[in-house]
């Protein structure tokens, strides 16, 4: 059975992205009116994806004087990242020896897309979280334990929107993809020592950045 998506669910994953990829920027104040305008839907749909966004801490609800998307704890942002790098590195390992020439070729088509592109352009940016979290996904599947996904899954949004802050607020672009690119080639090689240490590299960078960011 396919699962239907309701107008709700369509309007609440529209306002998750938009708040990950920091259309809506920390603090920013969001009208529901606006918003029902904006989308072309009452308010209904609206007011149950803020009450979604709420409960999972993506936005923040002040009575009397709105609804704001939250700010990004750097604490916390930074303390994902520690988990990650326990997790990521462990997994990456069991990846480079499982992972297939066809995923391999896979990847090498995302990585030459995104070399084609415009430094510059907002698509770039973008596509570089989308090549991003390709490499990580598919990590996370050759690595055969299905609770490190589970676990980076119940932080996910919070992590998308962390790296988008890390290459948006910090221009972090070129560094970004050579980490990333360190990482393919090790997987490539099949070279395990290498991939981890490119992981290390990647993820502490992040984490390092977070510190700096500022809480907009």
């Amino acid at each position: 059975m396919f699962e239907r998506k309701t107008i709700g669910d369509y309007i609440y994953e529209k306002l998750l992205d938009n708040i990950i990829q920091l259309h809506y920027e920390p603090g920013e104040k969001l009208s529901e009116g606006k918003l029902a305008e904006e989308y072309g839907v009452s308010r209904t749909p609206i007011h149950n994806a803020i009450v979604r966004l709420e409960r999972e801490g993506m936005v923040t609800v002040i009575p009397q004087s709105g609804t704001f998307v939250s700010h990004l704890s750097i604490k916390k942002a930074q303390n994902i990242c520690d988990i990650r790098l326990f997790l990521e590195i462990y997994a990456v390992k069991i990846a480079a020896l499982k992972i297939t020439n066809e995923q391999i070729a896979d990847l090498q088509t995302m990585f030459n897309h995104m070399e084609s592109l415009d430094k510059d352009s907002p698509e770039k940016s973008l596509y570089i979280s989308v090549v991003d979290a390709h490499l990580h996904n598919t990590i996370y599947e050759l690595c055969g334990n299905s609770l490190i996904p589970e676990i980076i899954n119940r932080y996910l949004p919070e992590i998308q929107r962390i790296k988008r802050a890390n290459i948006k607020w910090k221009d972090r672009k070129e560094s970004t993809q050579i980490e990333m690119k360190k990482i393919f080639h090790a997987l490539g090689t099949r070279n395990v020592e290498e991939a981890a240490e490119a992981m290390e590299v990647h993820i502490s960078n992040i984490k390092t950045a977070i510190g700096n960011l500022s809480t907009k």
